[in-house]
């Protein structure tokens, strides 16, 4: 009975280890996956391309849920301000 009882927390031992790795792997991606889209909106600003006031908007929507802060990307990306733009993205 004892030796079942070791096998027993030893699976379940190896099952929380497993789900805390998986959650800290998905955890990690999550935060490159944000790094990368702001880094990316980040270059679109501060090259000499038009501005893209759907691609401005979609970037902030994938850093935030605040509505009012994607309106305020939307419309500063159709006043074509990049230094308020570039402002408003480093503060996300």
């Amino acid at each position: 009975m004892n030796k079942r009882l070791n096998q027993a927390m030893l699976v379940l031992a190896i099952v929380v280890v497993l789900t805390w790795l998986y959650m800290k792997r998905t955890s990690t991606k999550r935060i490159e996956k944000y790094e990368m889209d702001k880094s990316q909106i980040m270059q679109h600003l501060e090259s000499d391309t038009e501005i893209d006031s759907i691609l401005v908007m979609t970037a902030a929507a994938k850093m935030t849920d605040d509505e009012s802060k994607i309106q305020k990307s939307y419309e500063l990306a159709e006043s074509r301000d990049r230094s308020k733009l570039v402002d408003f993205f480093e503060s996300l």
